[in-house]
C-alpha cells in the first residue's frame, strides 16, 4: 500500500501537477458508497434498540466526534501548510457540525430537525454523490475524511428519523429556505472577499448538476442568471424530498 500521498491537499497537488486521483463512480467511489450505505442501515436498526438514555448517549458521541474529526482535518492541513481560508466550515456539511452539537446538547430540535432533513442531510448526498475532493488518491487522509464526514451527518439524520425523533413537514421546508437564503448573503459575500466559494453560490461546482445550470443560465445571464436557476433547484429539489417523506412519514412512528 502506497502512502506517499497519504496527508498532501489539494493545493499541493494542483501546484505539482499530480494525477493521482480517482473517477466519480469508478469502483472505489462505489465500494465507498455501499459501505456507507450498509453502515447507516445497521447503525440506525441498532440505535432504535436501544435505551432512551443510550440513544442521548450516541446523539452526543456522534456531535462531538464529528467535530474533532474537523478538528484533526483543520490541524493536519495546517501542519501541511494549506491555505486555511479554502477549508472553512462554511459549506452547508460544514455548518451540519453546528447542528449537530445544538441538536444533541441542546435540544433545538424544532429547529435542528428540519435543517437536517432538508438541508444537511440532502446536502451530504450530494457530496457524496458528486464528490469534489475527487482529486485525492484513495490512501489519503482527506479522502477518508471527506467519504466519512458526509456519511456520519447522513447516518445522524437517518437514526433520529427513523427512530420516530424528527418529522420533516411542508411549513418547516420553507422554514429551512428561509434560513438558507438568510445565511446565504453574507457567505456570497465572503465569498467574493476572500475568492473562495462556499455553498458554491459564486461558482458551480465542478462534476455536479450545477455545472449544467451555469453552461445553460450563467453563460446567458452571468451570476444573476446562476443564482436564480441554483435557488430554483433547491426548491424543486426539496419539493421532491417533501413528496418523499410524506410517503415515510406514515412508517415512522413519530416521538415528538
Amino acid at each position: 500500500m502506497n502512502f506517499e500521498y497519504f496527508i498532501i491537499h489539494e493545493d499541493l497537488i494542483e501546484e505539482r501537477g499530480l494525477d493521482i486521483g480517482f473517477n466519480l463512480y469508478g469502483m472505489g467511489h462505489l465500494i465507498w458508497l455501499a459501505v456507507i450505505i450498509a453502515g447507516i442501515i445497521l447503525w440506525s436498526g441498532y440505535y432504535k434498540k436501544l435505551t432512551a438514555a443510550k440513544q442521548q448517549a450516541a446523539r452526543k458521541f456522534f456531535a462531538v466526534a464529528i467535530l474533532c474529526s474537523e478538528i484533526l482535518k483543520d490541524a493536519i492541513l495546517i501542519i501541511g501548510d494549506a491555505p486555511m481560508k479554502g477549508y472553512l466550515p462554511f459549506h452547508l456539511c460544514g455548518l451540519a457540525i453546528f447542528g449537530m452539537l445544538a441538536d444533541a446538547f441542546l435540544d433545538y430540535r424544532k429547529i435542528t430537525g428540519q435543517m437536517f432533513t432538508f438541508a444537511f442531510m440532502p446536502g451530504a448526498c450530494a457530496a457524496l454523490l458528486f464528490c469534489n475532493w475527487t482529486e485525492y488518491p484513495f490512501l489519503n487522509f482527506m479522502n477518508i475524511h471527506s467519504f466519512v464526514f458526509h456519511g456520519w451527518i447522513i447516518c445522524y439524520v437517518i437514526m433520529i428519523y427513523r427512530n420516530g425523533e424528527v418529522r420533516p413537514d411542508y411549513r418547516g421546508m420553507w422554514k429551512v429556505l428561509g434560513m438558507l437564503g438568510i445565511v446565504a448573503v453574507p457567505i456570497f459575500v465572503l465569498n467574493k472577499i476572500i475568492e473562495e466559494n462556499y455553498l458554491f453560490i459564486n461558482e458551480a461546482s465542478e462534476g455536479s448538476p450545477l455545472v449544467f445550470l451555469w453552461d445553460i443560465f450563467g453563460t446567458r445571464f452571468g451570476e444573476p442568471g446562476y443564482l436564480l436557476s441554483y435557488a430554483a433547484l433547491v426548491i424543486i429539489v426539496l419539493h421532491v424530498l417533501f413528496v418523499v417523506y410524506s410517503f415515510t412519514n406514515k412508517k415512522v412512528k413519530y416521538k415528538g
